[in-house]
């Protein structure tokens, strides 16, 4: 009778990501809030994204890029404190094959860290229902056009970005 119940328990929470490091960093979500390698990225505050994330490469019209850790974010608004926007580039296939080139505010590379959004692992490789199955809170919806999955948090969009080749090329939050 023991070895039935022992049998029925739930199975145990995922352990927490290792910490990040220079050189594999960790870039966690949880809800709206946005930490790299265990540091606070504040939506109140641009300075404290550019202390945690060091100077950005280039700094184009309020758009921030770090091209080696393949982050940007969109300051564009000096009227609001902080960032408006944070894009995470995963991969490089864009929506469309007829899409020629690509944006100028993307990274040069890749981000090769690990992204955990609401405790699910996110990589360029993942897919929609894997990514609704392991993480907590909302699920990722159908959005306005095929490959967009997204939901809202309060006044927050998060989204996911799918290459026509189905593969994950960004994931983003924005206020």
């Amino acid at each position: 009778m023991l070895l039935l119940l022992g049998g029925c328990r739930e199975p145990a929470p995922a352990p927490p990501p290792a910490p990040g490091t220079p050189e594999n960093p960790l870039l966690t979500v949880e809800g709206t809030t946005v930490r790299y390698n265990g540091q606070l990225l504040p939506w109140e505050d641009t300075g404290a994204w550019r202390r945690v994330l060091g100077p950005p490469s280039r700094e184009t019209e309020g758009i921030l890029t770090w091209d080696e850790l393949g982050v940007f974010l969109y300051d564009q608004d000096p009227q609001r404190p902080g960032p408006e926007s944070f894009e995470v580039l995963l991969g490089r296939t864009r929506h469309s094959p007829h899409t020629e080139g690509e944006p100028e505010s993307w990274p040069r590379k890749t981000f090769t860290g690990r992204l955990f959004v609401d405790g699910a692992a996110i990589t360029s490789r993942s897919k929609i229902h894997e990514i609704n199955r392991d993480k907590k809170g909302s699920d990722f919806a159908r959005d306005y056009m095929s490959g967009i999955f997204s939901y809202y948090m309060g006044d927050f969009y998060v989204r996911l970005d799918y290459g026509h080749d189905r593969s994950l090329t960004a994931f983003s939050i924005s206020k």
